[in-house]
């Protein structure tokens, strides 16, 4: 039984939740090679990288890393879709692997090939951080979301995101001067309408990366003199200014009808517990949220929320190439729970090669997941492959009102 929901679930349409995806103008432009593959894979976040030539050093330092699943799903993915084997690495190959990556660019069209026709993926949604207001990608294949990190950031003009992202950036776009905090309210609330005219499906939050996520309630007038203190401003009051425009944002995500997408684990790590968000979520009813990451490694403090909230969703984006035993765990403890309808995948990479690999094991680890509940007559096998195609591909569709593959 599990070979049979296999082969249906290889079959399966996707819509990914979450991707980086760099335009192919911008990889080409790297004279591309394995290392390229590498780094939009996540093995460089855990492995020292060496010089883009240095063959030999990519194969040392990658085998300092055996068994990470990062490098296991980018190795996949260089076997079956450029015909090279490095796992376990060597100089030879990897040096093989990059004259077929190098060709392969050549192609203006690679990466839809790898994405729509390679992995069947119809549509994803993509968080160009680096470009937060820009084009570059295909509108066929790619849906954005508006990443409100750096709307925080605006307490002064000197201050940015992780990502160097300054709110006042938009000031040309939105055809508005900033001089005053009502201003800069008006500012947020035309970048958000905007950005839903402009066809962003979603809100995404990695302020993760930037401080702790929990949010407090924090009155306007204390938010307007933080504002008005201009440079001299302490910790707490940056913290507090924060608080309040992200439940401005989410006041504005009600309204707009705008789902909202958190990174939750694996970042600040004291403070990315998605636990942090229980104020939010019981306060904010009306949005659609969506957890990324199984919150790792708070798997099951996340399940236990999405059971608790209703508006909740599990994307299990990035987790199934951090640690696929634990994605296995959680995909089989929330569909136990009764959440099958609210868990979706993203790929969470900047190179379709990535994607392509993380993609390849999580729909090994759900064939695997859900063969088992057949097997252990947990599940009627009919009632296993509707799971799945709601996992790859309704549940998505739903939320993000995409069409459905």
């Amino acid at each position: 039984m599990g070979v049979q929901i296999s082969d249906k679930i290889s079959e399966m349409h996707v819509i990914d939740t979450h991707e980086h995806t760099f335009p192919h103008e911008l990889i080409v432009s790297r004279d591309p090679s394995i290392v390229d593959i590498l780094e939009g894979s996540y093995v460089f976040w855990i492995a020292k990288a060496p010089k883009r030539d240095d063959f030999e050093g990519i194969a040392k330092s990658v085998r300092e890393i055996s068994g990470s699943a990062f490098y296991k799903a980018c190795s996949l993915a260089i076997k079956e879709i450029h015909g090279v084997d490095i796992d376990p690495p060597t100089a030879e190959a990897l040096r093989e692997a990059s004259g077929k990556i190098q060709e392969a660019y050549r192609d203006r069209n690679w990466i839809t090939r790898i994405i729509r026709e390679m992995a069947l993926i119809d549509r994803a949604l993509l968080d160009p951080y680096w470009d937060v207001w820009g084009g570059g990608f295909s509108p066929e294949l790619f849906s954005p979301v508006f990443r409100i990190n750096m709307l925080l950031f605006g307490y002064n003009r000197g201050a940015k995101d992780h990502n160097g992202n300054s709110p006042y950036l938009l000031e040309k776009y939105l055809n508005l001067r900033v001089e005053t905090f009502d201003d800069y309210m008006e500012l947020i609330d035309r970048a958000l309408d905007a950005s839903k005219k402009r066809g962003y499906v979603a809100l995404k939050s990695a302020l993760a990366y930037d401080r702790p996520i929990l949010f407090r309630e924090v009155d306007v007038g204390a938010a307007k003199r933080i504002f008005e203190k201009g440079d001299e401003l302490n910790p707490d009051d940056i913290g507090l200014f924060g608080d309040y425009v992200l439940r401005r944002i989410l006041d504005k995500a009600v309204e707009l009808e705008l789902p909202v997408q958190f990174h939750t684990g694996l970042a600040l790590i004291e403070g990315s517990n998605p636990m942090n968000l229980v104020n939010l979520l019981r306060k904010y009813i009306g949005i659609n949220f969506t957890f990324f990451h199984g919150g790792y490694p708070w798997i099951r403090e996340t399940a236990a929320l999405a059971f608790t909230f209703p508006n909740l969703h599990l994307d299990l984006c990035w987790l199934p190439i951090i640690s696929p035993s634990a994605c296995k765990r959680l995909l089989r403890e929330a569909i136990e729970l009764g959440l099958s309808n609210r868990i979706m995948w993203g790929g969470d990479c900047w190179v379709a090669e990535a994607t392509y690999g993380a993609l390849r094991i999580f729909r090994d680890l759900l064939s695997e997941t859900l063969g088992e509940m057949i097997d252990d007559r947990y599940l009627e096998r009919d009632e296993a492959v509707e799971i799945a195609s709601k996992i790859l591909n309704g549940n998505a569709s739903r939320v993000f009102n995409l069409p459905r593959g």
